[in-house]
């Protein structure tokens, strides 16, 4: 494939730039998320991550690296916040993995469907937000963190994993959806935009409109042919 029409780069390379560079994305919003965070203090009545629009996109993009990116999150937001707290690195790691429980039926389901409708898309940025923080909940209770219903009312209130997560993850799913190819399977998008290339070549070559022959006007203006003949 070509990258910015200038030279051949394969798949691999393709696929390794695209995860860097979520990566970084994913990296610099937990930090810009933290120090904004402690630079309001305690005038910061809530935040919000971009977890699951983030490893969404990737799980869309490129499929099981997802969960990689999921466990770099967790690892990064737990440790810049409970750094000593190793029940809450086994919460907030598993919760946020947990994610790669819609990998099963991503396998059943044609990714293209919830690309293209948005009451596809966004029961799935629901369903993806719902399972981390239930995870999540589940093992702060095991721990001894807290108790369930204690868990389950931050995780899916205000907090950080909370409700403003979900309408951030909404908001960015819904907008990117609407690029092309950014909320989309990138073999299939490649493959997609390669036979469009062909296509203009095809149109290129041999004219954009296909000529309709009109065999009684054909017929007419061989008779008047004759007749001036």
């Amino acid at each position: 494939m070509r990258k910015n029409g200038s030279r051949l780069i394969s798949i691999q390379q393709y696929r390794l730039t695209d995860l860097f560079l979520f990566a970084l994305i994913l990296v610099a919003f937990d930090l810009l998320s933290y120090y904004a965070l402690n630079a309001f203090g305690a005038s910061a009545t809530f935040t919000f991550t971009l977890t699951v629009p983030l490893v969404l996109l990737v799980m869309m993009r490129w499929g099981w690296p997802c969960v990689l990116f999921a466990v770099l999150d967790g690892t990064l937001f737990v440790a810049l916040r409970f750094p000593a707290s190793w029940a809450m690195y086994l919460s907030y790691i598993t919760g946020y993995a947990s994610v790669a429980l819609l990998l099963i039926p991503l396998k059943f389901i044609i990714k293209r469907k919830i690309a293209e409708k948005w009451y596809f898309s966004a029961p799935f940025v629901v369903l993806a937000w719902g399972i981390m923080n239930l995870v999540i909940s589940a093992v702060e209770s095991i721990c001894g963190l807290t108790a369930f219903a204690g868990a389950l009312a931050a995780n899916f209130g205000m907090g950080y994993t909370g409700l403003m997560s979900l309408a951030a993850a909404l908001a960015v799913i819904l907008v990117m959806r609407r690029l092309d190819g950014m909320f989309e399977d990138q073999r299939a998008y490649l493959k997609r935009l390669d036979d469009e290339r062909k296509e203009r070549m095809r149109v290129d070559e041999f004219g954009e409109t296909p000529v309709e022959i009109d065999e009684d006007l054909l017929k007419a203006l061989k008779k008047k042919d004759d007749e001036l003949e």
